[in-house]
This record gives C-alpha cells, structure tokens and sequence, in this order.
C-alpha cells in the first residue's frame, strides 16, 4: 500500500514524527542512498511517498491515515485516484480453512441477506475480493468510529465461519417488512447472542426500518376501564 504525501524537508520530518506518536515508534532516518525515515514497518520515501508491507494490517494504516488528515497531512493514493482521498476501509480475512465450497457458500450467504446488509452498513455494492492468503471486504467507510469498525470485524467473521460450517447455502434474498426482526434473527444465527454483543447488534440494526423485538410490530397497548367509570 503506498500514500503519496508529496512533502519534503522539514515537512517530511514533521510526518515522520506524527507517524511516530501514533504508532508508539521512533523515526529512524536512514541518510544516503535512499534518505528515508522508517518507523517500524512504514517506510517514509524522500518524495514523501508512505508504504508498508504485508506485516502492516490495512486497518492499522486506515487509522493512521485518520490521523494524519487530522493533522492536516493530505495524500494521494493509487486506489484512489489523483487528488481523491481513500474513502473506503477494507476488512481482510485469512483465507486459510476456506474450500471452493465454503468460498461459495460465503457468496450464496451474502446474496441471501443483499439488500438488509446493504441497508444496514449504509452501501450499494458489497464486492469480495481474494488474494492469495486473504479474503477482502472493501464495504465500510474511511474514518468509521472503534465501535463500528468492531461490530462490522465481528460481522465479516460470523459470516466466515458460518460459510465453513455450513453444508450448503440455498437461502435467497426477498423483501421484507419487518427489516429490523429479520437481520435481528439472522445475526442471532450467526451467534450474536448475549450481552457481549449488545452494541454490535444496535450498530448494525440501527439504519434498518421496523422493530427488532417484534416480527409484526410491537402490539398495541390495552386500556384497562374501570367497570365503575
């Protein structure tokens, strides 16, 4: 991955720096040939170009990111395009334990509940993409607060292990009128059960219509009339 700051001197120095403070790690420079500065895993290029490697974990570097356009540091990105900023958050998961028919399954899965997981997570598309050692989820938004950004890992990896567990996945997606009940259910069959998983729930409920309690809505309340009035 590589963000192009496009900055140079003491303002190269500067970067290096709030990378350092949001990573806990000392900038090391490291002179000629290449006139980088490191910090752990991160590479700061003399033009200002940012990268790292497999062993940095993307949402690790979208929070960073977050950062430093806090701090008012500006980038550019190939994904992105020239002068976009990046807008997506990817989740990745380990591919390892995955067969052609738990990969299927995951697809069948996600079709089955399209329109509620859309709805729910504030998109229109939900693409997958693999590589060779992982799986990616590129759904969610850029600069998505800890509490979501936890609810929506727990999500990608409730569906991922249901995937693998599951014989086949024949269920397809349908309009319904109670959006609230019907994801409300389909997280509980994917284990979110419990307290632990209290605000999870409420993050992903909360952009779809209908009541969670209820499948044909809450009952309406009886008056009780005193046979004296």
């Amino acid at each position: 991955m590589e963000a192009r700051f496009n900055v140079s001197g003491e303002a190269r120095k500067a970067l290096a720096k709030a990378i350092g403070e949001a990573l806990g790690l000392e900038p090391v420079y490291k002179g000629a040939p290449s006139f980088a500065y490191v910090v752990g895993n991160i590479n700061i290029s003399k033009d200002g170009t940012l990268s790292c490697d497999d062993r940095t974990d993307e949402i690790t570097i979208q929070n960073l990111l977050k950062k430093l356009l806090e701090l008012g540091f500006t980038y550019e990105t190939d994904e992105a395009g020239t002068g976009e900023m990046c807008d997506t958050l990817t989740i990745e998961m380990p591919l390892d334990g995955f067969t052609d028919s738990a990969l299927e399954n995951l697809e069948r899965l996600i079709a089955s509940k399209e329109s509620l997981i859309k709805k729910a997570i504030g998109v229109d598309k939900l693409p997958i993409e693999r590589t060779e050692t992982t799986i990616r989820f590129p759904w969610f938004r850029f600069g998505i607060e800890p509490e979501e950004l936890s609810a929506y890992s727990r999500f990608i990896g409730a569906l991922c292990a249901a995937a693998k567990e599951q014989h086949r996945v024949t269920a397809k997606d349908k309009p319904v009128e109670n959006e609230k009940f019907a994801f409300r259910v389909f997280l509980i069959r994917l284990g979110f059960v419990g307290d632990e998983y209290k605000t999870a729930r409420k993050i992903l409920l909360r952009n779809l219509s209908g009541n969670s309690a209820f499948k044909n809505g809450a009952p309406a309340k009886v008056t009780e009339v005193s046979d004296y009035e």
